[in-house]
């Protein structure tokens, strides 16, 4: 899995987090190992995870998103997450991740849930 963060001046106060490849118990450790300390970003007020690359989330993947969202929450941040495969769009529909997290269709509507 490989993991970009992306906090740059023209995202404002939005962090964009891209996820690519597979999600799950090998790879979520790295996640949560890059993006958890991403939540108390000084400046930052809402995150975007891109998984426009992402072929495949399990349950560990899931309960990762939770967590990060959770903390995001916690601290007064929104969370959303955009561009998601079909396979995985039916990851989230099924586990009813869909109702707890905000899901939009691209990058635009994504920042625009977080401003």
């Amino acid at each position: 899995m490989e993991i970009n963060i992306n906090a740059s001046p023209d995202n404002g106060s939005i962090s964009v987090i891209e996820v690519e490849g597979r999600m799950d118990a090998l790879s979520v450790g790295e996640f949560e190992e890059k993006v958890i300390p991403q939540c108390s970003v000084d400046g930052i007020t809402g995150y975007v995870i891109d998984f426009s690359k992402l072929i495949y989330i399990s349950s560990a993947g899931l309960r990762a998103i939770l967590k990060v969202a959770k903390l995001c929450k916690e601290q007064g941040r929104k969370v959303a997450i955009c561009n998601l495969a079909p396979e995985v769009h039916e990851v989230f529909k099924i586990s009813g991740f869909d109702l707890i997290i905000t899901v939009c269709e691209n990058l635009d509507s994504a920042k625009t849930a977080v401003a």
